[in-house]
């Protein structure tokens, strides 16, 4: 682990957001306030929101970035999709604040992501990439799961190769 990193409290909605769903990215956004609260100066803990794209979590990230940019210090988005034909495009990364807002499909293009921002070692990403290898060495090498992972991995040598 990095020291200083770790998992705090896990802050849960309610049944309320499986029913009323736009209520989700309010939610999400209200327990970070929640969280913050734990640190009042903002001077002990710093944040990077890791969500994805199918439950309101860009609106909650967009959200911390507008009103918490001092606190956090990135969003990164993990691209989900029920649609195959075509797979969806990855969003251009964006600033709010002075901060990014990234998105991502494989766990590999996050790592090559933090790299470039600073948040992640060249170990890490190593780490990752190996880790993801593993993951999917029972997966036929025709299944789809292989194109995004073969795209973020040609990113991640290029940083590799670079270091």
């Amino acid at each position: 682990g990095i020291d200083g990193w770790g998992v705090g409290p896990v802050l849960y909605g309610s049944v309320a957001e499986w029913i009323v769903q736009y209520r989700k990215g309010l939610r999400k956004f209200t327990n970070f306030e929640r969280l913050l609260l734990q640190d009042p100066t903002g001077m002990i803990f710093q944040y990077v929101y890791v969500g994805d794209t199918g439950e309101l979590d860009q609106e909650a990230g967009e959200a911390m970035l507008r009103e918490y940019p001092e606190v956090v210090k990135a969003v990164f988005l993990h691209v989900v999709s029920d649609i195959r034909d075509p797979p969806p495009d990855i969003p251009a990364p964006k600033m709010i604040n002075g901060r990014p807002l990234v998105f991502f499909k494989t766990y590999v293009g996050a790592a090559v992501d933090a790299v470039q921002l600073g948040f992640m070692s060249v170990d890490g990403l190593q780490s990752v990439m190996d880790a993801a290898v593993l993951k999917l060495q029972d997966v036929p090498k025709t299944s789809d799961k292989w194109d995004d992972i073969t795209i973020d991995m040609a990113r991640a040598e290029v940083i590799l190769q670079e270091s």
